[in-house]
């Protein structure tokens, strides 16, 4: 079996010299790992790296494995080939597509995708006026200060990460009382006195703040922090300062 195995690989690996593409058996590297397999099975039962025939069994493995990368490299250089000849074709063949194996295909299709993509990026805007009138359009538009949206403001308590559920249940009470003796004019003051609204720049882990509270902040996210807590994210520039008028 193992004669076999290494008679097709050689054959095959002569064939691929060849500039044109070959068809190849849907089982041919499976076949071929088979065949390693086999080799690095009979090492080991040998038992006896010093041994003639241990090294013979050594000598047609390492063979075996530049042989099938070879094949490898030869086939993928063809396929790169072919897709470049391809995409510029008015009128390809896709005769010798149907010797590809299914990954081979997928290896073409890439090649021939990023050509076209490139070239409709890089070339048409300069050969088509329709083109180049439409990317400049986008480009200004890109340029443009987008409106910002009002985004609502979230009370302290209302961050993406809420506080664990025993410091609630303890201070639930106590918040809600105070809360709702709260007018709307002394709630804003208190805001301003005490708490800091800023946007986060990027994605902030869960911290403990002044007020013994814990806080995470997704990108984006408009809070009210504690003034000590929304300075220091500030300063490392991991928010941005939002003022309430």
């Amino acid at each position: 079996m193992l004669n076999t195995d290494r008679t097709e690989l050689k054959n095959k690996l002569r064939e691929e010299r060849n500039p044109s593409i070959n068809k190849i058996p849907p089982d041919f590297y499976k076949r071929v790992q088979d065949y390693i397999i086999e080799l690095e099975n009979e090492i080991k039962n040998i038992n006896n790296p010093r041994s003639v025939e241990s090294k013979m069994l050594e000598d047609e493995l390492e063979s075996a494995i530049i042989d099938v990368e070879n094949i490898f490299i030869y086939r993928i250089k063809k396929i790169t080939s072919y897709a470049k000849s391809h995409a510029f074709s008015k009128n390809p063949s896709k005769n010798d597509l149907d010797k590809l194996l299914s990954e081979e295909r997928k290896v073409y299709d890439s090649i021939l995708s990023a050509i076209h993509t490139s070239h409709k990026e890089l070339i048409e805007p300069i050969i088509n006026p329709e083109v180049r009138d439409k990317s400049s359009s986008q480009t200004e538009n890109t340029d443009a200060e987008p409106e910002q949206p009002i985004e609502e403001v979230k009370n302290p308590q209302e961050t993406t990460a809420a506080p664990s559920n025993s410091d609630t249940e303890k201070s639930e009470k106590s918040e809600i009382d105070k809360n709702e003796s709260k007018t709307s004019s002394n709630s804003k003051n208190d805001i301003n006195e005490e708490y800091v609204v800023v946007r986060a720049l990027k994605d902030i882990p869960t911290f403990k703040a002044v007020d013994s509270r814990n806080y995470k902040l997704n990108s984006e996210d408009v809070v009210v922090l504690p003034a000590p807590n929304a300075n220091g994210l500030v300063k490392r520039n991991a928010a941005q300062l939002i003022k309430i008028n």
